[in-house]
């Protein structure tokens, strides 16, 4: 249903806009653009699929779309969104990313965008804490 895209579109497009304008975004941190795309993915595809009944290969654009406008290079937005998707098809699956998807899919139909805007910095924060506690940097 192709006439549904633009309103996934633009609510996809609200939420990264309500992320990047919180002055806490900072776009030259791969952890948070990495928690910001599998937090999208999760909400993309709960608007792009249930609400607006797109196929899945047009979320993953979608959402794509939306980092690559922020300056994230398209190989590693299109990758992101390809792996965001095999990991929320898998069942059972408790990954860190499969966590993230989830936060943003349990999101996708709210209007108010604050509590996915604070998940993404939360989150980084509490990987970013947990890496340097187990000496990944």
């Amino acid at each position: 249903m192709k006439n549904m895209e633009p309103l996934a579109k633009s609510k996809v497009a609200a939420i990264v806009t309500a992320v990047t304008a919180d002055p806490r975004w900072v776009i030259e941190d791969e952890l948070m653009c990495q928690v910001l795309g599998f937090t999208l993915y999760g909400y993309a595809f709960g608007v792009g699929r249930l609400f607006c009944f797109m196929e899945v290969a047009d979320i993953q654009k979608m959402a794509a779309d939306e980092l690559t406008a922020l300056g994230i290079g398209p190989q590693y937005a299109t990758g992101m969104m390809e792996c965001a998707h095999q990991e929320f098809i898998q069942e059972n699956n408790q990954s860190l990313h499969a966590q993230l998807i989830g936060v943003g899919h349990s999101l996708f139909g709210r209007e108010d965008s604050a509590e996915f805007v604070e998940s993404v910095f939360s989150n980084t924060d509490l990987i970013r804490r947990s890496m340097e506690q187990s000496g990944n940097q």
